[in-house]
């Protein structure tokens, strides 16, 4: 442990950043919109578009699946500013046509609230008379520049005055992924009043410490640095996690991460473990529970489960690499996803720590080209 990184400063802020973003009224006032456009489709499935670049995404992908449970949406689409940029105006270069994608709304996600993309999304749904949602962790003051709440224009944000611990600092997003998704979530948890909202979170946090601290962090650093690809399975209902993951690892730098839906892994993917060596193997898995003399006991739910387990233990162990078993028994996939995901800002700090990098600031002095990159404002 490192407690001169950016990233273990960072991390040991969670916990009291998620429980001063809970104590802001962001859910009342995400879903009381959501609710209010609900009502004129007079409680007709609402089209609705997430948009998050980076960290955000993995928030989005969280959002979608509280949105479909909560509001009895079957689908609910999730892109990245440029995707949802190209779907909006896929048909504008079309001569005479007037047709084009029709939302109900669309949600922004950007915690500082300026990102230059998420902005372009904005601008274009306003020219389309599109309803828009901003989710935000900056105070709403300094934005007025950029957006202006009107009838079509919703700035939620999560910013709480009494917050002391400062912005989210460094380049790995924590805090700044995990609060949009609990904002989203907390309006539908299954939990009595008394032990709401941020004692589970809490929970989640202390689970996620503790499983990393009972894994061999050292031997999967090493094989990183010898062989920097981690191959992560997931479905659909995991795939907010998977998609974290591989935010995390590569924005720090660590390591290149393949992403496989397990039973698309089936079609001839699986060659990549036998041809090609490998760090790591982490396999999403959604339990089902049983009671046994020694208490809860994990169940893989179906054959394939088991298989691509025994599968996957077997090609690590042919590979000298760490098989990585993550999953719960939550049924709603948007708990689930927070609960899998409250375990990686412990396991990439650790590994970047036994690494000796400090995941928050992989790149000193930060390239200036790279800056172009992000802050670039025109067409895209």
């Amino acid at each position: 442990m490192n407690e001169n990184f950016v990233s273990r400063q960072q991390i040991s802020l969670l916990p009291e950043r998620i429980w001063k973003a809970e104590e802001t009224d962001a859910t009342k006032e995400l879903y009381s919109f959501l609710w209010d456009l609900y009502k004129k489709k007079e409680f007709k499935p609402i089209n609705v578009m997430l948009v998050g670049a980076g960290g955000s995404y993995s928030s989005a992908l969280v959002a979608a699946y509280s949105i479909c449970g909560e509001m009895n949406v079957f689908h609910v689409e999730v892109a990245t500013p440029q995707t949802a940029l190209r779907i909006i105006k896929q048909f504008d270069k079309i001569l005479n046509c007037t047709e084009h994608p029709e939302y109900d709304v669309v949600i922004g996600i950007s915690y500082s609230g300026k990102t230059p993309d998420i902005k372009a999304v904005y601008e274009t749904c306003m020219k389309r008379a599109f309803p828009f949602i901003i989710l935000t962790g900056a105070d709403k003051t300094e934005l007025k520049e950029i957006y202006h709440e009107s009838d079509l224009l919703k700035i939620v944000s999560y910013f709480n005055a009494q917050d002391n611990s400062g912005k989210e600092r460094g380049m790995i997003s924590m805090f700044s992924t995990l609060a949009p998704a609990v904002i989203f979530d907390d309006y539908n948890i299954s939990t009595p009043p008394e032990h709401r909202y941020f004692e589970v979170y809490r929970e989640y946090l202390e689970e996620g410490e503790k499983f990393v601290s009972e894994l061999n962090i050292s031997k999967i650093a090493i094989a990183i640095k010898e062989h920097p690809v981690i191959h992560v399975f997931y479905e659909l209902e995991t795939m907010a996690t998977a998609a974290d993951i591989e935010s995390k690892f590569i924005e720090s730098g660590i390591a290149n991460v393949v992403l496989h839906e397990k039973k698309n892994f089936s079609h001839g993917r699986f060659t990549a473990l036998y041809n090609q060596d490998f760090a790591l193997a982490i396999n999403l898995t959604k339990y089902a529970c049983g009671i046994s003399s020694k208490g809860i006991k994990k169940l893989y739910k179906h054959d394939y489960d088991k298989n691509i387990a025994q599968f996957l233990k077997g090609r690590c162990a042919n590979k000298s690499a760490t098989y990585l078993e993550m999953g719960n028994c939550k049924l709603e996939p948007a708990q689930w996803n927070i609960e899998e995901m409250s375990k990686l800002p412990y396991l990439i700090t650790a590994i970047g720590e036994e690494l000796n990098i400090d995941i928050s600031k992989p790149l000193a002095p930060f390239p200036k080209e790279a800056t172009a990159l992000y802050d670039y404002k025109y067409e895209f």
